[in-house]
């Protein structure tokens, strides 16, 4: 979708155009001496009339300006995707599925209360070397770049090579007792924040998972 901004600039341009032809003809019509002809009304045969001229080359310039206008519209960088076309991946056998912007704010506003303390910006204050962006969770074992591997991963969490049990040191379902705020969440909240985790790498890969970088 083209970016509104560069529309109105293309539009702009034109009003500016007719703008400087009104002004120029407007000067010249007060500073230069009238003709014998002009005072008496009369034209030069053959010649064109000041009155056509005038609307001749307000309309090129409009008309230039308009065309340098959508040039600069054609070439501008494209606007971010609308959130319903960015495509999230649910599980390993390829299904995918796309957001409403009521789930993306939902899944914000989980990942926000319950997971920003620790994964800021997508981060890991605890392990920078391990953080939220697609290569770290494809290189999980499991595989964690899929909504199903990060609603299991909430539901019973693993050291990164999938061997420990790890749901005491950090927030899960399975850890509850330990963790009060996972007590009340249900199953389709994991399901909105691991879709907003992921939403975050394909809308703003070179920022999520910077860390401190970049937050």
């Amino acid at each position: 979708m083209a970016s509104y901004g560069s529309l109105l600039l293309a539009c702009c341009l034109g009003m500016a155009s007719m703008h400087v032809v009104f002004v120029a003809q407007g000067s010249m019509g007060s500073a230069a001496p009238q003709t014998p002809n002009q005072a008496t009304g009369t034209q030069l045969p053959g010649a064109p009339g000041l009155e056509e001229n005038g609307v001749a080359q307000t309309a090129l310039r409009f008309g230039g300006g308009l065309v340098l206008g959508l040039v600069l519209l054609a070439c501008g960088k494209p606007s971010f995707a609308d959130v319903e076309d960015v495509v999230i991946p649910v599980d390993d056998k390829g299904k995918t599925t796309t957001l409403t912007k009521e789930q993306v704010v939902r899944g914000k506003r989980l990942f926000i209360a319950s997971c920003a303390s620790c994964h800021v910006g997508g981060g890991t204050r605890t392990n920078q070397n391990v953080g939220l962006a697609i290569e770290e969770l494809s290189g999980a074992t499991p595989n964690r770049a899929t909504i199903e591997g990060l609603v299991d991963y909430l539901n019973n969490p693993t050291t990164y090579d999938g061997l420990k049990d790890i749901s005491e040191v950090h927030p899960s379902i399975k850890g509850g007792d330990i963790w009060p705020k996972m007590r009340t969440m249900k199953q389709q909240d994991l399901y909105d924040m691991s879709a907003y985790i992921l939403y975050q790498n394909q809308t703003i890969p070179e920022k999520w998972g910077g860390g401190k970088v970049y937050y």
